[in-house]
């Protein structure tokens, strides 16, 4: 996570070019999408990903991509 402008939050993953606000910044979605990254809005972070077999916190249960890019990389 990353502060900037007057405390609002940007999520950016470190397992590969992804991004998002979540709140739908256009000005830091244009600037990181010129830097390469793929955009994650909150429809998209929503989604859930169904027939990966990942423990999180001890269960095994469908996640959205929220939480596998933002999460479980930690």
């Amino acid at each position: 996570m990353i502060e900037y402008a007057d405390g609002r939050e940007l999520s950016i993953s470190t397992l590969g070019p992804w991004a998002g606000d979540f709140e739908g910044d256009p000005q830091a979605r244009a600037a990181l999408e010129s830097a390469g990254f793929h955009w994650i809005d909150a429809t998209t972070g929503a989604t859930q990903v169904t027939g990966l077999h990942v423990y999180y916190f001890g269960s095994r249960q469908p996640m959205d991509v929220h939480t596998l890019l933002y999460y479980w990389q930690d």
